[in-house]
């Protein structure tokens, strides 16, 4: 994990993972909003239906670890760069998957582009995780927090 949390801290993903995709949207809303959505964690389940439970252990910050599930999937990770309002990323660990998640925000005027990274890896990471299911779920959560930041 080593690798993997030097990587999410220089804002970047695993580009030799098993699986890997990038997605961005723009989002008609001020990059403060859209950052202050983003870190509000456990209330990601309140906009995003994939996500069922955030419990994080203190401030949105670097080296603190939050429980979460995703689609199903039990994670525990560890924040790697919280840097307001442009850059949140987190690596995390499943009972087979090693995975790094970076959000990139860009402000542009009082629109937003937000821009969502991942990778996954691990022994059975290509047998349970599709390139296409990786790609609508990097979809899903764009598009679920336009939604909510435009709300």
């Amino acid at each position: 994990m080593n690798y993997l949390n030097t990587l999410a801290s220089q804002g970047k993903i695993n580009e030799n993972a098993n699986v890997k995709d990038q997605h961005s949207i723009i989002i008609n809303a001020p990059i403060a909003r859209v950052w202050g959505i983003l870190v509000n964690m456990e209330a990601w389940p309140e906009w995003n239906d994939k996500i069922k439970k955030v419990k994080v252990d203190g401030e949105v910050a670097v080296g603190t670890n939050f429980g979460w599930t995703f689609d199903g999937k039990k994670f525990n990770s560890q924040i790697q760069s919280a840097d307001e309002p442009t850059t949140l990323a987190w690596t995390g660990k499943s009972s087979l998957v090693k995975s790094v998640y970076v959000w990139q925000l860009e402000d542009d005027e009082n629109q937003t582009i937000a821009t969502l990274s991942n990778s996954l890896e691990g022994t059975f990471t290509i047998l349970f995780n599709k390139h296409q299911k990786i790609y609508n779920d990097l979809l899903n959560w764009l598009q679920t927090l336009k939604d909510k930041a435009e709300s």
